[in-house]
């Protein structure tokens, strides 16, 4: 809801600013955004109920979106991810998972847990082990796994990714947000269903806004985008190429000078 935006975090403040030297200008932005962005420190995504900011716990608000981003154990000096801990994150995932539903508004929520997938990200099986505790329990409300979309930070500037306890970032190309919801139809829903559109005839076609904002990553885009990208490549080289044989041209005084070389009369 626009009216109450809880921005957490797991570490104190103190600890948060002597980490990361420009978190007083995240945390500048985050307010500029609207007064009523609620900020909480020591938020344990395992334990929501007990860490949450008190007055969200009052006033037993219902989320639309709850998100995560590159979810990982508190371990200190950028070694977070690692395979030496991936059943810890996995567990991790699992407990923020179940914690969260008590959170979404039945209607429409929805969780967003955005990671990386190349290895060893793709062992942890995200879109499995985030409802393995919600089945455990039942999953009465059922609650689903939806679907992922490409995460592209150029679409959040100025948003960098950081590691745990480290102001080092890291790449995020290869990362997916995993979309989590419940089973029921929503108009607002992140990814919406259209049975009637084959986005592997055209790619062109899919393009078309007026068939859908969510473009699905078929074989067939990524083999247009992959022709585009050697198109492009392909042009840099020869323009870097041309360059370098463009030399600037003597004039009869051995100095450089523009156009052509002119003859002395005699």
């Amino acid at each position: 809801r626009s009216a109450d935006k809880p921005h957490t975090y797991y570490r104190h403040l103190a600890t948060l600013q002597r980490v990361y030297p420009a978190f007083d200008d995240t945390l500048n932005a985050v307010k500029s955004y609207s007064t009523k962005n609620m900020i909480g420190y020591k938020v344990d995504a395992t334990q929501l109920q007990s860490t949450l900011p008190a007055n969200v716990i009052q006033s037993n608000v219902k989320f639309h979106r709850i998100c995560w981003n590159f979810p990982c154990t508190a371990i200190g000096r950028g070694q977070d991810g690692q395979n030496s801990a991936m059943e810890e994150n996995k567990d991790l995932v699992r407990k923020f998972m179940a914690n969260a539903l008590q959170f979404l508004d039945e209607e429409c929520g929805e969780v967003h847990i955005t990671h990386k997938t190349k290895p060893p990200y793709n062992q942890w099986d995200m879109e499995k082990v985030a409802m393995e505790e919600i089945n455990n329990n039942g999953n009465e409300l059922g609650f689903e796994y939806k679907g992922r979309l490409v995460f592209d930070k150029c679409n959040l500037p100025p948003y960098v990714p950081r590691k745990a306890l480290d102001k080092k970032s890291f790449p995020c190309h290869d990362a997916c947000v995993y979309v989590f919801g419940f089973q029921r139809k929503s108009s607002e829903s992140t990814i919406p269903i259209n049975e009637k559109v084959d986005f592997d005839q055209d790619v062109t076609r899919s393009l078309d806004s007026s068939i859908s904002a969510i473009i699905p990553v078929t074989t067939k885009l990524i083999e247009t985008v992959r022709n585009k990208h050697l198109t492009l490549a392909m042009y840099q080289r020869e323009l870097k190429s041309n360059g370098k044989n463009r030399r600037p041209m003597a004039s009869s005084d051995g100095n450089p000078k523009k156009g052509k070389m002119q003859r002395k009369r005699k």
